[in-house]
């Protein structure tokens, strides 16, 4: 729903009001306590220009383009691809096998000579989920907070590896804050590698 309500331009706000809902009801339901009916499937997918169906199943929903700055979003590509100790060919090649439309987005991505591209938001959901990063690192690339705290996961991450860690669940770190990410980071650093 998100993605269709980003691609629209609305806000939460405005998706809520034009669906007749208050923010607690909406709140309640978006958060899984209580259940969505029918009539509020119907009214946000009227909102929202798709039919129930597609709201109701994401994966039948229509795939959305956005116009994203070129450079930026393929540095952090960059960044994601480095942060595995991988290749952009082992990045494409991953796609391929998974939706060869969203490799040949990636490779207009990471090949742009232009300020801007327009891209398939799947491209992005496919290239963060391979790197388990939130979506919004590469959707909503304005958003300090949580740059801040993916690229502190992602020099943490790096740290372990060459610590000799094999991988880290950072779902299990919690809400630490970026810093102190950081600074494990550096203690890992300081230390002799792992033979």
């Amino acid at each position: 729903m998100d993605r269709l309500r980003r691609a629209k331009g609305l806000t939460v706000g405005e998706l809520i009001s034009r669906a007749g809902m208050t923010k607690s009801y909406y709140q309640s339901r978006a958060g899984f306590s209580l259940p969505y009916n029918t009539n509020d499937i119907e009214a946000l997918a009227a909102v929202l220009e798709v039919t129930p169906e597609q709201l109701a199943s994401p994966d039948s929903a229509p795939r959305i383009e956005m116009r994203v700055p070129a450079g930026p979003l393929a540095q952090r590509v960059r960044r994601l691809v480095a942060s595995h100790a991988a290749t952009e060919a082992d990045l494409l090649a991953h796609l391929e096998d998974v939706d060869p439309r969203a490799a040949h987005g990636a490779r207009i991505l990471l090949s742009a000579t232009t300020n801007t591209v327009v891209l398939d938001e799947e491209v992005l959901r496919l290239i963060t989920h391979w790197a388990d990063v939130p979506v919004e690192y590469l959707t909503d690339y304005t958003d300090e907070a949580l740059t801040d705290r993916t690229e502190a996961e992602l020099e943490l991450r790096e740290a372990m590896r060459e610590a000799g860690a094999e991988s880290i669940q950072f779902r299990a770190l919690g809400q630490m804050s970026p810093d102190a990410l950081r600074a494990i980071a550096r203690s890992l650093r300081g230390r002799p590698p792992a033979s």
